[in-house]
């Protein structure tokens, strides 16, 4: 298989794939799911910040202690909430609760319920929030590319064009390094800080002169401040761990233009102009 053949294949396959995907989108719709982005930090690793769930109706009698639910709270249909189901009563009432919470403050009733939770994509919420960005960035590479008549200049255009739409959004929305601070109180010898982490990459937190912990997305840790700064203060500072497989695959990814570009069949040199670039050797 040649290298046109071999991109022509490649372009089958990604539009398969997509119309896939809108099938199955529309399928589940119709069947009554919905989709929910998570918004807070309270179900700790198991469904993290901006994890996408898929959220499927379900009879309210089926319902047992620990299934993830998605609901509203009572007399706020405009507000949603996913949590586990702690309790459930003989009167077909139930409680709930996050992972990292304390107990919600409300009993639920079937009118309540929006669906149970069967699928948790991780991360892919931040693809959600950050699609006005990438799609008007990429619509706009598109229309660069494509005015460019030199051929030759579209594949790096497209290339440092997408990683501009890329470097955009990321510094918009900072999906890779968060933390949310859930406690801080003074201890015997110092201050104990308790944060979880919210965003995909694995993050250090390290206290002034002090030890540290390193949380991955949904984890929740605390560190004991047992130095003041030179303001006086107790100071956690945060840096990213990014752990070695993360470097193989950008490195990888960077590599990925100078295979498309050897794939591409380069310009041929007809035999005449051969001959004449000859002669004018000569």
């Amino acid at each position: 298989m040649n290298a046109r053949r071999l991109l022509l294949a490649l372009h089958w396959s990604l539009l398969a794939v997509l119309v896939a995907g809108v099938v199955v989108a529309g399928a589940w719709r119709l069947g009554g799911g919905r989709w929910e982005r998570v918004e807070t930090a309270s179900m700790g690793t198991v469904a993290p910040v901006n994890t996408l769930l898929w959220v499927e109706p379900v009879d309210a009698a089926s319902l047992r202690v620990g299934d993830f639910v998605t609901f509203h709270p009572p007399g706020h249909d405009e507000v949603s909430y996913s949590h586990r189901i702690a309790a459930v009563h003989p009167d077909g009432t139930f409680e709930t609760q996050g992972e990292i919470t304390a107990p919600d403050p409300w009993r639920l009733s079937a009118d309540d319920l929006v669906g149970r939770v069967v699928m948790r994509w991780y991360g892919v919420g931040w693809l959600v929030v950050a699609a006005p960005v990438l799609l008007a960035g990429g619509l706009l590479v598109w229309l660069v590319v494509a005015s460019l008549r030199d051929r030759s200049w579209r594949l790096p255009v497209a290339i440092v064009g997408t990683a501009l739409v890329l470097s955009v959004a990321i510094v918009v929305h900072r999906p890779l390094v968060r933390a949310q601070q859930l406690g801080f109180g003074e201890v015997p010898g110092g201050a104990r800080a308790t944060y979880v982490s919210t965003g995909l990459a694995p993050v250090r937190l390290q206290a002034h002169r002090g030890p540290h912990v390193d949380l991955r997305d949904g984890e929740v840790g605390s560190v004991l401040i047992t130095h003041r700064d030179h303001e006086g203060r107790y100071g956690i500072s945060m840096s990213p761990r990014i752990p070695p497989w993360w470097w193989i695959v950008l490195v990888a990814a960077c590599f990925l233009p100078s295979l498309a570009s050897l794939a591409r069949p380069g310009p041929r040199i007809g035999a005449h102009a051969l001959d004449r670039s000859l002669r004018a050797a000569r």
